[in-house]
């Protein structure tokens, strides 16, 4: 039997139905429903070329009784249980071997964790021992002698003891380091007496010892 072919003008996925506009008798749209193609690959969407037969309801309108869509695969009823089941019998075999797996694994992780903490309290144990004997090898803090056991002086024995003089040695300030800086060459540029000694004797072109005494800077810092 010839199909008439015509284009998905309208279709409401929610509802499952739409509306198909022939391309001979384009004055009336075809009314389509989705159980005539649930033996396609995929839903209708508009746009989509459709193969179809038809019959006139009671109210004058017509519907497609017998639908496909253009270029689309068609599922097979027959294929449908096969593949079902197929799919459920690899879902079994999988979840056989999960199982499988998760028994053969069990023992290990039993084993593993039972080792874990014993190598712990091994560790510390060890450390503790070798912590006591650094302690009792370490050596005892010489005791400060009782006092019976200070020797008691005699006038003799203060009388032999030599006499030392008691010299105050004064400690001398800390020299501070310079270091010759180009275009410090006149008392206006030192911050300090040391400074503008350390400038004359040890860099060049300075200016700040008019009097070639060896003592520069005699009015403002060393004064």
């Amino acid at each position: 039997m010839l199909m008439d072919r015509g284009v998905l003008v309208r279709w409401n996925d929610e509802k499952g139905f739409g509306f198909i506009q022939p391309e001979k008798n384009a004055a009336q749209d075809v009314f389509i429903h989705i159980s005539v193609l649930k033996k396609m690959a995929r839903k209708p969407i508009v746009g989509d070329s459709i193969l179809y037969q038809t019959e006139v309801q009671n109210d004058g309108k017509r519907k497609a009784v017998i639908a496909s869509i253009e270029g689309v695969a068609v599922i097979a009823a027959s294929a449908t249980p096969r593949s079902h089941s197929h799919v459920q019998s690899r879902n079994e075999n999988f979840n056989f071997n999960n199982k499988s797996k998760a028994h053969s694994h069990s023992p290990r992780k039993s084993s593993f964790n039972t080792i874990i903490p014993l190598l712990i309290i091994v560790a510390i144990v060890i450390f503790g021992f070798k912590q006591y004997q650094e302690f009792n090898e370490a050596p005892a803090l010489d005791q400060a002698p009782a006092f019976n056991e200070v020797p008691v002086l005699t006038n003799e024995d203060i009388e032999r003891m030599p006499m030392y003089e008691t010299k105050v040695r004064t400690q001398t300030p800390a020299t501070p380091r310079f270091q010759c800086e180009a275009g410090k060459t006149h008392c206006s540029h030192m911050s300090s007496c040391a400074e503008a000694t350390f400038y004359i004797q040890n860099c060049p072109n300075t200016q700040m010892d008019g009097n070639g005494d060896g003592i520069p800077c005699e009015r403002q810092w060393c004064s």
